[in-house]
């Protein structure tokens, strides 16, 4: 499971990276409708499209800047939500304060993908290090200890 999370993960990085120029092939009707349906409250909303036939969508959300994935055919594969600690939930919050309690939250990478349940990646920094955890269905663990000297 954690492997499978992680390939997905490391996939949607992929296509976000290997995006071409805006506005170069306009997206998919259907990821389009499958956009509107599911972010009803969205705005300013970017569309890109990816070198594999996909489509990444930007857009704010509660205060929140989202990117939206879908393939080729207009199929959502993921979003990646990026916020501070304020947006983080609560229980998430507290769970990483349990064991990073001398640390501080410096950023949120929230991660959906269909019929998976959502995965956070904390960025938490003492005065030495940032280490990335992964919080994934009531488990947590470490992925990334960086030395900031």
């Amino acid at each position: 499971m954690k492997r499978l999370l992680f390939t997905s993960i490391w996939i949607s990085l992929v296509l976000l990276a290997s995006a071409n120029a805006p506005g170069d092939r306009s997206p998919d009707i259907r990821a389009m409708r499958n956009f509107v349906r599911t972010y009803k409250d969205a705005s300013d909303a970017r569309w890109q499209s990816l070198q594999d036939g996909g489509y990444v969508c930007r857009f704010m959300q509660n205060g929140v800047m989202k990117r939206a994935i879908y393939d080729e055919k207009g199929g959502w594969l993921t979003t990646i939500a990026g916020y501070t600690v304020e947006h983080l939930p609560v229980d998430v919050r507290r769970q990483v304060h349990s064991v990073y309690y001398d640390y501080s939250i410096l950023y949120v990478n929230e991660i959906n993908m269909p019929g998976k349940p959502v995965s956070y990646l904390v960025q938490v920094q003492d005065k030495r290090t940032i280490k990335i955890v992964r919080v994934l269905d009531g488990e947590m663990e470490e992925i990334q200890e960086i030395e900031t000297l």
